[in-house]
């Protein structure tokens, strides 16, 4: 048995909820309202910003952010300036720099780094953005956007996600808290760049929701075909929608772009990246609809949009330091401040017997480490790589207290703790380890 201790901080969507959205929120409009309240909040406090990828936006607004809160800063901008150039591993460096400051904020290119990095901290450490997993903090500033914009209503809203969605990591993040506030998602990946369907499946699977189609003729011109996927709350029935096989998507209440994310080897299969132009956004389907941006944008966003009351990524960009400064308060002094802690997510399980985490970008292969894992799901159980996510291939569980081993989905198989289980992909992989097959 080696089950993992909790990791602090924020890592993943995964570890949001709507109270504490509601608090975070609160407390957000509380800091743009009376930003001189919170100047010396943080008064004392040293926040690390240590960024392995390039950014603008992300490390400014957190180090303005601190700032405005009367934290120090201390940052890595350039990862060719830190010991890594020299071949330090990740897990000394989070050893000594957490032993600099109170909280880290870590941008890095390989799948679950904050998660690993977290391992070797003793400080609340904050994701900004790993590889393709994940970027919470833009989630916490897209949803903010569209809270003040809508006035908290979530639920029955439709929102489009367009672009890169295999490489972009803040669509994954928010398609996941989307999902959690009741909002219907339509997926339009530009052709090539569809993300796993394990992803989209474990969004449907957690929150109980159904995946079907809709169609409308302005998708052709960004996917290819005019049917797009949507995940929406089972049995909701809206305006005229099942009126046909695939019915016609009637309106959307904000289309999130992404540009192409080429820095992580994307490449688009079509001649054209999806993205809107001034003639697009004069069609019906788009009339009252937001149109958002994680920037920087390319050629999917042109500056001739800026002015349309419509565009409000620079909005975006703007509420950040505002959110963050929230975020950085409910990791360091939200009794004060009436904000909800932080949920710790499970660090998952270091036995078993399998080989290296399938996912080629894991921070796993690159520390040249083990990887844990964690169960998924309750009906259509799932075995995944507890750093970056990765879906395992998993046949056969072991039970350690009978030394057996089962099928993964045998009735048996599912009545053993998660601390008491010892996966394998193989049968002779168990019974190398000493298992023997199970009655």
């Amino acid at each position: 048995m080696s089950i993992l201790p909790t990791i602090d901080g924020l890592h993943s969507s995964e570890a949001l909820n709507t109270t504490f959205l509601e608090s975070l929120f609160a407390c957000a409009a509380d800091i743009e309202a009376q930003p001189s309240k919170y100047s010396q909040a943080l008064s004392g406090k040293v926040i690390a910003t240590v960024f392995s990828e390039p950014s603008t936006r992300t490390r400014l607004s957190f180090e303005s952010a601190a700032h405005r809160l009367g934290a120090s800063v201390i940052t890595v901008s350039d990862p060719k300036s830190t010991s890594a150039a020299k071949g330090e591993s990740l897990s000394d460096m989070m050893r000594v720099v957490s032993s600099y400051c109170d909280l880290m904020v870590l941008r890095h290119p390989h799948d679950g780094a904050s998660r690993y990095a977290s391992r070797y901290s003793n400080i609340p450490l904050v994701n900004g953005g790993d590889g393709r997993l994940g970027h919470p903090t833009q989630t916490l500033v897209d949803l903010y956007t569209l809270h003040k914009k809508w006035g908290g209503q979530f639920e029955g809203k439709t929102v489009a996600l367009l672009g890169d969605l295999a490489n972009g990591r803040t669509v994954r993040s928010l398609a996941w808290s989307l999902a959690m506030l009741g909002v219907r998602i339509v997926l339009l990946p530009g052709p090539g760049l569809d993300w796993a369907a394990s992803f989209e499946q474990r969004i449907v699977d957690h929150f109980d929701l159904r995946l079907r189609w809709v169609s409308h003729p302005l998708f052709a011109g960004w996917t290819g075909n005019s049917e797009a996927r949507i995940i929406e709350p089972c049995g909701l029935v809206q305006k005229d929608l099942f009126g046909t096989e695939v019915p016609k998507l009637q309106s959307l209440d904000a289309l999130y772009l992404t540009r192409l994310q080429v820095e992580r080897g994307a490449v688009s299969t079509a001649s054209i990246f999806p993205g809107i132009t001034p003639e697009i956004i004069e069609n019906k389907l788009l009339a009252n609809c937001l149109f958002l941006h994680p920037l920087p944008r390319c050629e999917e966003l042109p500056s001739s949009i800026d002015d349309d009351p419509r565009a409000i990524y620079f909005e975006q960009a703007a509420n950040g330091p505002i959110v963050r400064q929230a975020v950085f308060l409910a990791a360091l002094a939200g009794q004060d401040y009436s904000l909800l802690p932080l949920r710790s997510l499970s660090a998952g399980n270091n036995v078993h017997s399998l080989k290296e985490c399938p996912n080629e970008n894991c921070i796993s292969r690159h520390e040249g480490v083990a990887f844990p894992w964690r169960i998924f799901g309750r009906l259509r159980r799932v075995f995944l790589c507890s750093l970056c996510d990765a879906q395992l291939a998993v046949d056969y569980i072991g039970c350690a207290s009978t030394r057996k081993f089962h099928a993964q989905h045998s009735l048996t198989a599912q009545r053993i703790s998660p601390e008491n289980m010892h996966p394998f992909s193989q049968r002779t992989d168990a019974e190398a380890c000493g298992f023997v097959w199970g009655s």
